[in-house]
Formats: C-alpha cells, structure tokens, sequence
C-alpha cells in the first residue's frame, strides 16, 4: 500500500492488544478505511485490508454488475476480511443486497437509513453488520436494530454528513453512554493522535475516510487528490443542509451553490 498511510502509528498504539473490534471484524488494527463513494474501489479495500485495517468497497457509486466485479476482484487480492458500504436510499438496493449474500461477503457497513432495513436479512446469513450514524439518538436506534457495531460520525466528516454539527469528540463520549455495542468513531480523523483521543473519549476503533482518498489505491481522479492534501483550515463547508448535507471545498462550484 501506498505510505501515505503507514500503520506503523497503530502497531505502537495497539501493538498485538485485541479490542472489540479487531475482534469483531477480525482484523489486526481497528481501523476502518470509509466506504467512499467514487474513491473506493477494489484496490483501496484489498490494499487497507491487507496492512491489517479493514477495506471497505463502497457500492453506493458502481451498478449492480460492477460492485460484484469489485467484490470478486477484492477476494482475489486479499486473503483478509473486507467489507462493503451500502448506502440505503440509492436505487438497486435489493439488487445489491442480493450480490452482497452471493458473493459471500462478510462484513456490510449500511447507512443513509433506516439500521432495521437489513440488519437481521444480513446476520441470518452471518454477516456482521455494522451502520453509521450522526447522533446519540439514531445510534440508540441502532443499538435496538441489533446492529453488531456503531460507526459514529461527527460534523468535520467529509462528504456527507447529519444536519446536527455534533463534533466527533462531542459526539463520541455522549454516544458512549447510551449504548453497548463496539463503537467506531469517524468525522476529522487521519493522525494517530487523534485516533488516540477518539479511543480514551470511548470508541473501540475508528473510521477514516479522506485520508484514505488520498491513496494511490482510491479511485479519484489525482488532481482531487492532490487539492485535498492542500486544504487548509477553513477550506471547506458543510453545504446544502436543506437536501442532503456535504462537506464541499470551498471553490466556484461552491459559490455558485451558495
């Protein structure tokens, strides 16, 4: 993989130590890599899959046909867990849910809906799921859902995000509280520092997304990848919180929405 991620933070922070969820997802590190619409491919799963993370394919941006290839390919590359990101209001859903249980995958991260929706189709098939959300009140609805974890994601997330601006570090120990489910804390997380501070505010392991687009693994165009290792503080905003809420940079396309 390429070096612009090293876990060499995680094995000092974690060493061989098991938590619940290298347990869980059976995977040497807790870390998550964001199942990424339109960066996350077969490449970038495999890739954080094999240093020791867990990979996510991110289905929300590929037809039915293509997840299954990116799903098949993955298997190919890696001999360790990997999972998919479902995104639930996006057209083909049950198509895709159907592709998930024949290609026998084994972990499923669902959001953008209702936790209930395939939470139990999925675990009858002995998958373990987990579902992200961006408030204590939806993460107790996913603790009643039954999910297997509880990706909680604050308002310096990147891409979309929850119209409440709950800081990760705000958000993490308040979700905490109310739940028992392993949690996975995401939204401004990239240095091991700050993986640190999510795991003393609570979570068992984190999800990170950006950094991770910045790979030469993710699917972007690397022009994009470029300008995001760029940005600066300020140089971005949470926009379009009447429709669906993104984090965009802050350039023409971004005026011209405003």
């Amino acid at each position: 993989m390429s070096n612009f991620i090293h876990f060499g933070i995680a094995e000092k922070m974690y060493r061989e130590e098991q938590n619940r969820i290298t347990e869980l997802f059976q995977i040497k590190y807790p870390i998550i890599q964001g199942g990424m619409i339109w960066h996350s491919g077969w490449r970038l799963a495999s890739a954080v899959s094999n240093s020791g993370g867990l990979g996510l394919i991110g289905s929300a941006s590929m037809y039915p046909d293509i997840l299954r290839e990116n799903i098949r390919k993955c298997k190919a590359a890696t001999d360790k867990p990997f999972g998919v990101n479902v995104a639930l209001l996006y057209p083909n859903l049950e198509e895709i849910i159907n592709i998930i249980l024949e290609e026998g995958v084994k972990i499923v991260f669902t959001s953008a809906g209702n936790p209930k929706t395939y939470t139990e189709t999925l675990q009858k098939e002995g998958i373990k799921v987990a579902h992200v959300v961006s408030s204590t009140k939806f993460a107790m609805k996913c603790e009643d859902a039954g999910v297997d974890a509880i990706v909680a994601e604050g308002f310096e997330a990147g891409g979309h995000n929850g119209r409440d601006e709950t800081t990760t570090m705000v958000l993490i120990p308040n979700v905490k509280q109310h739940i028992s489910k392993p949690l996975i804390a995401a939204g401004g997380i990239a240095l091991g520092s700050q993986m640190k501070a999510a795991m003393i505010l609570g979570a068992d392991g984190v999800q990170i997304g950006s950094r991770f687009a910045a790979t030469e693994e993710a699917s972007a165009h690397t022009d994009w990848k470029t300008k995001i290792t760029q940005l600066s503080e300020g140089d971005t905003h949470l926009t379009l919180k009447e429709l669906a809420p993104v984090r965009l940079v802050k350039n023409k396309f971004f005026y011209d929405l405003e």
